[in-house]
């Protein structure tokens, strides 16, 4: 829930430029109808974040994904092999002939 927020209204914008994006409709209409909650409108909305992402350089909240079953398997199995010490190799050659050397 957000509270009515009258700061953003009324802002002229010189030399204005459109942006057009294509998004799914049940996600614009969810996001129209919390923006509305908030006394923002789409346009608004999307200014204020571009007006952050100047200010700070970068997105202006941390990007998390989440690795599919098959990366964190391979992550669970890299760091396993980092516990228990196993062989690093500066180069092919020597990976070659650690694996054809008689032990």
């Amino acid at each position: 829930m957000c509270a009515q927020n009258d700061f953003f209204r009324g802002i002229y914008i010189m030399n204005a430029t459109n942006i057009n994006t294509r998004i799914d409709a049940e996600l614009k209409a969810d996001a129209t109808n919390i923006l509305g909650a908030c006394g923002l409108t789409m346009s608004t909305a999307i200014r204020i974040f571009l007006e952050q992402v100047v200010q700070t350089q970068g997105l202006p909240f941390d990007v998390k994904r989440t690795p599919s079953a098959k990366t964190a398997r391979a992550l669970k199995e890299a760091n396993e092999l980092e516990k228990t010490g196993s062989h690093r190799f500066d180069s092919i050659n020597g990976m070659v002939e650690d694996m054809t050397s008689d032990k």
